[in-house]
Formats: structure tokens, C-alpha cells, sequence
């Protein structure tokens, strides 16, 4: 699978992919590679500086050098067309060479300063670490801006706020939805104390954190979503079902939403950590 936003965003690159090590990979020692990885090592190698055949026949086109995540330390590994005048690219796991990932772990490969990087991690931290949040260290001010009627907040946010979020747009879209949670506008809500205005929290689809790589603006009406603390917790902490239902929901309301960015909802899972990884 290609690297998505937010794996570009932690990896500082341009170009990656991962993939799941599946047990017989494992166990064989050796990766079959397709798709976006093998672009990427065709790329980055050469297709005619990888080798044809039997790795024994020639070891020394048949290693390349890689750098493993995250220390940096080179390694080789080798990489073949087992099968001359055939697609096939075969990567070999190797303990000895310091790379031999775990079956259903997350192994990944991205260019950055000239090297091919290569590493791996559990999936469970690996979508742990993917995650993209807006609970930046402003959010809190962001959110209590909305509802606080105290000048003293609102400027407070203009001061810290590093995303540049505007609370008009938060409110306007509000009340466009009617005070009414937009995922479910039957969940319940409370007045807020302040406003006397049912409570609800402001959430960014696309989030906040990708405005560091893209040029679009994502602190837009079309962007914003009024949800209740239930769901809003819930689409960043939820188990992957209800995170995807969420989702799918609120794409669904507004699917031009997609277009800010030419992404496709499985996009924005990846977002959230809760995409198919295969």
C-alpha cells in the first residue's frame, strides 16, 4: 500500500508503502513484492541494476543497501527477479542482516535523503503511531472558545492557535446543523452553561495536521462537522467499526469534502488508523 498523507507527514517523505507480513512470508524467509512496493524498489534501484536469477549466482547485484528504521543503521538485504524475463520481485527477510519482521506485523519502506529506508513495527503501534489527531496542544482552547463567551479565550486562540482555525466558521456550521449532533441528531445534549446553546464540539474531517503539507485550505465550512462529545470522542478513540460508521456517515452528508484533497474515504480512514492494511 502507498503511503498516505499522514505516513508521509511522520516519515518526512514523499514516497513509501507498507504492507502486512503474512505468516507464510515469515516462515519462508522471503517477500514476494507488488504494487507500490515494488515501484518503490525498481525506483529507487534501477530495474536493471537488480539482478536475474538465483541470488548465489551473483551477490553482490543481488544485495542492496538499505538504512533501518529509525537509528539508521545500514543493513543488506536482497532483492531479485527470481525468474529471468519475469515481473516477479522477490525481497529475502534476513535475521542475520538485522531485518526479519514478525508475521502480522507492519513492514515499510520510504526514500528519504537518499536512502531507501526499511522497518518494522506491531500493527497495533504502527496505526498508534499513524494516527492523525487535532487534540494538538490549542484544541482544548479551540473548543471552549465556542462556547465561552469570555473575549479573553477568543483572543487566547487567535494567540496559540498554529493551525489557524477560525471559531466563526465553527459556530456557523452549528447552527447550520441546528444544534444537532451531525452524526446521529438524535443523541442528546445538554445546554451550555454560557450560551445556553446545546453542546456540541467542532470537528475537522480532513484533519488540521495535514494543513503542514497541503496548500488547500482546511479550515472551511465544508470541512467542519458539529458533533456531540460522545462522537467526537468516538471517531478518534472508538473501536474500528463504529470509527469507519462515523466516517462514512459524515462523508456521506458532504461528499465534496473529498475533493480538497483528491482523496477517497479509504484516505481518510488511513487518517484515523483504521484502514484495511493487506
Amino acid at each position: 500500500m502507498q503511503f498516505g498523507a499522514n505516513q508521509k507527514l511522520k516519515f518526512n517523505t514523499q514516497i513509501g508503502s507498507y504492507s502486512i507480513v503474512t505468516e507464510r512470508e515469515y516462515y519462508d524467509s522471503q517477500i514476494t513484492v507488488t504494487d507500490s512496493e515494488a515501484d518503490l524498489l525498481i525506483g529507487f534501484f534501477g530495474r536493471e541494476n537488480i539482478h536475474s536469477g538465483n541470488v548465489a549466482a551473483d551477490k553482490d547485484k543481488a544485495g542492496k543497501t538499505f538504512r533501518l528504521y529509525p537509528n539508521g543503521e545500514e543493513i543488506t538485504l536482497n532483492i531479485v527477479f527470481p525468474k529471468p524475463n519475469k515481473t516477479e520481485l522477490r525481497l529475502y527477510l534476513s535475521a542475520k542482516a538485522g531485518f526479519k519482521p514478525v508475521a502480522n506485523s507492519v513492514w515499510f519502506m520510504f526514500a528519504s535523503d537518499h536512502a531507501l529506508w526499511i522497518g518494522s513495527m506491531a500493527e497495533a503501534q504502527w496505526r498508534d503511531e499513524n494516527i492523525i489527531m487535532v487534540y494538538d496542544e490549542t484544541e482544548g482552547v479551540y473548543q471552549d472558545s465556542l462556547l465561552e463567551l469570555d473575549e479573553i479565550k477568543i483572543n487566547r486562540l487567535k494567540a496559540r492557535d498554529i493551525f489557524s482555525r477560525d471559531r466563526g466558521l465553527a459556530l456557523a456550521r452549528m447552527q447550520m446543523a441546528k444544534y444537532q449532533c451531525e452524526y446521529n441528531p438524535a443523541h442528546k445534549l445538554f445546554n451550555s452553561r454560557h450560551t445556553q446553546l446545546p453542546y456540541l464540539e467542532a470537528h475537522h474531517l480532513i484533519p488540521m495536521a495535514l494543513q503542514k503539507i497541503t496548500p488547500q485550505k482546511l479550515d472551511t465550512l465544508d470541512n467542519i462537522f458539529s458533533l456531540c462529545p460522545y462522537c467526537h470522542r468516538a471517531i478518534h478513540h472508538a473501536d474500528t467499526s463504529l470509527t469507519r460508521d462515523i466516517i462514512t456517515r459524515l462523508v456521506d452528508k458532504r461528499p465534496s469534502i473529498l475533493a480538497m484533497m483528491n482523496i477517497t474515504v479509504n484516505d481518510v480512514f488511513s487518517f484515523y488508523s483504521v484502514e484495511d492494511i493487506y
